[in-house]
């Protein structure tokens, strides 16, 4: 079985406790991706100096993904600019496929 992941890195100089706390195991993206069975949770990752996270989104499959935003995509949209506050630099590194 593989695992599809999404890779993020975010540069957050100013609101690092609430970018920990938003993107963090009980956060508001953790909250609106849990009700999909499909969605296999997430590992937030610092670096020494606080200033740069990695964020590894996990799902079944890169279907699985897509599916759930399309039909959450007001939502998603919703929160993705909500969230944009909270950091001065997102960069998705890219898609995986998690080799077991």
């Amino acid at each position: 079985m593989s695992m599809y992941c999404l890779v993020w890195k975010y540069k957050v100089t100013s609101n690092k406790d609430k970018f920990e706390e938003e993107y963090g195991r009980n956060g508001s993206w953790f909250k609106f991706f849990e009700p999909c069975e499909d969605y296999l949770g997430h590992d937030l990752l610092k670096s020494a100096d606080g200033s740069v996270f990695i964020l590894v989104d996990k799902w079944m499959s890169k279907a699985d993904y897509q599916d759930f935003i399309e039909d959450n995509k007001t939502e998603y949209e919703s929160l993705n600019e909500k969230m944009k506050a909270l950091y001065e630099e997102e960069v998705q590194l890219g898609e995986f496929d998690l080799l077991q």
